[in-house]
C-alpha cells in the first residue's frame, strides 16, 4: 500500500511540474478554408472552419478547438446525392523548435462528428422509388501537420494537412488566419 501511495505522490508531483507551465485560455480565433477529399464514392469538395487557440499545456504543446463543415451534392443518373459533415473537436499540437519565422507542428485529437447523407430520385415512376436519408454521430480521430507564420503582431497565418478517421474518412489541406484576442 505504501508503494502505491508513493507512486501516486510521484505522478502528482510530475503532473504539477508539467502543468505549472500551462497557460490555458482563449488566445486567438480565426477561420480556415480547405480542399477536402473524402473516401469514395464522395467527390472532393471545399471545407470551411473556425479555429480557436486555447493556449499551451507546455511550452511546446498547444491546444486548439475547431468546428469544420463540408458538404457535397451531385447528380448521378436520376438520383441527386447529398452529403454533409460537421465536426466539433480539439487538437493538441506539438511545435518543433526552429530558428525560422515558420513554426512547424504535428499533432492529433478527437472530434464529435455529425454526418448525414440523402438520395432523392427525380425520374419517371417516382412513386415506385423512395427517397432515402441517413444521419449519424461518431467520435472521430484526426492527425495534423502544418506550420504557423506570424503575419503581424495580432495575426497569424497557418497551413496544415489533416487526415480524419470517422464516419467518412477524409484527407484535407487547409489554410487560414487567426487573430489574437
Amino acid at each position: 500500500m505504501k508503494k502505491l501511495g508513493l507512486v501516486v505522490l510521484m505522478l502528482l508531483t510530475m503532473a504539477s511540474f508539467v502543468f505549472a507551465q500551462a497557460d490555458i485560455g482563449l488566445k486567438s480565433i480565426g477561420g480556415k478554408v480547405g480542399f477536402v477529399m473524402p473516401e469514395d464514392p464522395i467527390e472532393s469538395t471545399i471545407g470551411l472552419g473556425v479555429v480557436a487557440d486555447l493556449g499551451t499545456i507546455t511550452d511546446a504543446i498547444h491546444l486548439d478547438a475547431f468546428v469544420e463543415y463540408w458538404g457535397k451534392s451531385y447528380d448521378v443518373g436520376l438520383f441527386e446525392w447529398s452529403y454533409t459533415n460537421i465536426t466539433i473537436g480539439a487538437t493538441a499540437k506539438y511545435y518543433f523548435e526552429m530558428d525560422s519565422e515558420f513554426k512547424p507542428y504535428a499533432g492529433g485529437g478527437l472530434g464529435f462528428v455529425i454526418g448525414s447523407s440523402s438520395a432523392d430520385y427525380s425520374g419517371p415512376n417516382s412513386e415506385y422509388f423512395t427517397d432515402t436519408s441517413d444521419s449519424n454521430t461518431d467520435i472521430g480521430f484526426h492527425f495534423v501537420g502544418g506550420a504557423d507564420y506570424e503575419l503581424s503582431d495580432t495575426m497569424t497565418g497557418f497551413a496544415e494537412v489533416k487526415y480524419s478517421l470517422n464516419g467518412v474518412d477524409t484527407f484535407a489541406i487547409f489554410a487560414g488566419v487567426r487573430f489574437a484576442m
